[in-house]
């Protein structure tokens, strides 16, 4: 998975290919961003992330949980500063 950083480069990237001139503008394209990652972090705030197997219980990590919405929450903070 890349940094936050890239991935905000990445996802600005792919809305600023989406759309021409004169139509496409700077704050627009953020905007797209941030909304992809604001739909990604509402889509299911329980989501957990299964980290080197599961236990005989088929547990999931709290912990890896919180670090993909840790993740998401770092790519918008970067989608901001762009």
């Amino acid at each position: 998975m890349s940094n936050p950083k890239e991935k905000a480069e990445e996802l600005y990237c792919k809305y600023d290919a989406l759309f021409k001139a004169p139509f496409k503008k700077h704050q627009d394209l953020k905007q797209c961003a941030l909304i992809a990652v604001d739909e990604i972090l509402n889509s299911n705030p329980h989501i957990y992330i299964e980290i080197g197997g599961s236990d005989c219980r088929g547990d999931w990590s709290y912990k890896e949980a919180q670090s993909n919405q840790l993740y998401w929450q770092e790519v918008k903070q970067e989608i901001e500063k762009l």
